[in-house]
């Protein structure tokens, strides 16, 4: 599987395309958070890849703000928890509208809770094992695609759990750091939702909390 990484824009938050071309022209695009997605479109159309899925870890304006491009162009499903699905219907809970007021967004399409696949979803040959980690949001989740781990903004490099926006909570954050602390010695790397990808079996994961 190839991990294409794209730097979402004007809020610079990761966004990656998921593909495996010896397998299929889909990919899943998780997190398109630039205004302008059209650099991630041009490589979508330069390589000949179709949008299965878009996978949302969390809710945010950051991480979510091009879905409407991808879906209307690919009619891809969005797949999220539940309480995502709720909250990037209101621009209060999606912060866009903390960030512009007037250019405040929300998000209605159809759309796949984990909850309904029962956390796991086959795709090109590999098996997306979704799990809830909440603290940055109530709504956030990570999954596993082999031996990758995309965290969304519930774990960062060298950063504490951001915890100050709505939802957020340091019991959650606990929570979380129990889950991603059972993948600790089995060789993951952590996609994360801002910055580089790490290692997480070398990684302090204490910095979650401190």
């Amino acid at each position: 599987m190839q991990i294409k990484k794209f730097i979402n824009d004007p809020v610079p938050s990761n966004s990656y395309v998921l593909f495996d071309k010896t397998k299929s022209s889909d990919c899943i695009v998780v997190d398109p958070g630039s205004k302008d997605i059209s650099p991630l479109l041009s490589f979508l159309e330069e390589n000949q890849l179709t949008v299965k899925y878009v996978i949302l870890t969390h809710e945010h304006f950051d991480h979510c703000w091009g879905t409407d491009a991808i879906v209307e162009k690919y009619h891809s499903p969005i797949i999220f928890t539940k309480l995502c699905a709720e909250c990037i219907r209101e621009e209060s809970r999606n912060c866009s509208a903390y960030y512009d007021s007037e250019e405040g967004f929300i998000i209605q399409h159809e759309s796949i809770s984990i909850e309904d696949l029962n956390y796991q979803l086959p795709f090109a040959g590999a098996i997306l094992s979704f799990f809830r980690t909440p603290g940055h949001t109530d709504a956030s989740m990570s999954f596993t695609m082999g031996r990758c781990l995309f965290t969304g903004d519930a774990l960062i490099k060298d950063k504490r759990t951001y915890t100050k926006l709505p939802t957020g909570s340091i019991e959650g954050v606990k929570q979380s750091f129990r889950s991603i602390r059972l993948l600790q010695g089995k060789g993951y790397v952590i996609y994360p939702g801002h910055g580089e990808p790490f290692e997480l079996d070398s990684y302090d994961l204490n910095k979650m909390l401190i």
